[in-house]
């Protein structure tokens, strides 16, 4: 308990951090909603009257104030754009984000460890060599490119796939569908996480092969299957449950919106694109908090993880949390 209440803590400054940094960008960027709203030719008296009632004529600091203090009760005001509550729109977009997310998420965590693993097993060997290859390829190759190639090949050349969108317009999706509508976006996305999974869990494995405890079992003879699973892999799993969830918190806060606006997924990805053109800060503020949001609870529960596999961390060990 004292060392979830330790993290607990330690997320109070970040979120509270986080908010200033959303409430003064969304502020010092060019532009202004009542134009978008009400448009150019708009009297100065209409454009008066609406920015009164937006509440965009106080000074930053009371704004600030009545906006987190509304927050902190789950209230994040009203979308200018589509108006309605951004909490409601926010909480749709982001468990459609979630419906992408977590699938390639899973996949590249399977992908990245299995990949770095055998790349340390077969050090310098051409498994090694091939595998790091493709970790270079699937790390650097642009998502917005990969999805047009994707759509191209495999939703117009072959018809295999839908090119856009969550699914069929006007009723619920089959199991089988879903997965067709899903497929091309987490083949778009999975490599990046994919590829820096992989690359830690390979230096994590080859850390732990140097170790004393580990050449017993081989002198032993015990073959590489059980060697992994039964000594290599809970010593290595610290390292990589940290570059996993900061993966997993990038994923969902930044990576998704390239697949999201290819796709036209409607996620959170691609409500902030809307809201940006739009000028609507509220939705924008929203996005930003709900990212740190993600971020701080995702490393919370990665050092509570690691914190159970290895109770020695609690002691004198920087969490993710304080890091970020």
């Amino acid at each position: 308990m004292r060392f979830l209440a330790l993290r607990l803590i330690a997320i109070v400054p970040v979120l509270i951090g986080a908010s200033i940094f959303s409430f003064s960008l969304t502020h010092m960027a060019p532009g202004d909603p009542v134009d978008v709203l009400l448009g150019p030719y708009a009297s100065e008296d209409d454009r008066a009257s609406l920015r009164s009632n937006l509440g965009l004529d106080e000074p930053l600091p009371v704004q600030y104030g009545r906006w987190i203090g509304n927050a902190v009760t789950g209230d994040l005001g009203r979308s200018i754009q589509m108006r309605s509550p951004v909490t409601s729109v926010l909480s749709e977009r982001f468990v459609n984000t979630l419906r992408l997310g977590i699938p390639t998420f899973g996949l590249a965590l399977f992908v990245g460890v299995a990949a770095g693993a055998l790349a340390a097993l077969r050090t310098d060997g051409l498994l090694d060599k091939s595998l790091q290859g493709l970790v270079i390829f699937a790390g650097t190759v642009p998502v917005f490119w990969l999805g047009l190639v994707l759509i191209y090949v495999f939703s117009i050349r072959l018809g295999w796939f839908p090119a856009s969108g969550m699914g069929p317009i006007g009723r619920d999706s089959t199991i089988w569908e879903s997965i067709r509508y899903l497929a091309l976006p987490v083949l778009t996305t999975v490599g990046t996480p994919a590829a820096i999974i992989a690359r830690s869990s390979r230096s994590a494995v080859l850390e732990v092969l140097d170790e004393d405890f580990v050449w017993a079992a081989r002198g032993r003879g015990v073959r590489s299957p059980a060697l992994f699973l039964r000594h290599i892999l809970k010593p290595a799993l610290p390292m990589v449950l940290h570059v996993s969830g900061l993966q997993f918190a990038y994923l969902i806060g930044g990576t998704l919106v390239f697949a999201e606006v290819v796709f036209s997924w409607p996620g959170i990805g691609l409500q902030t694109i809307h809201a940006v053109s739009a000028r609507d800060i509220p939705v924008i503020q929203g996005v930003v908090l709900l990212a740190a949001a993600v971020t701080v609870i995702t490393n919370l529960v990665v050092d509570i993880i690691h914190h159970y596999v290895d109770p020695r961390s609690g002691r004198g060990h920087i969490s993710s949390t304080e890091a970020w």
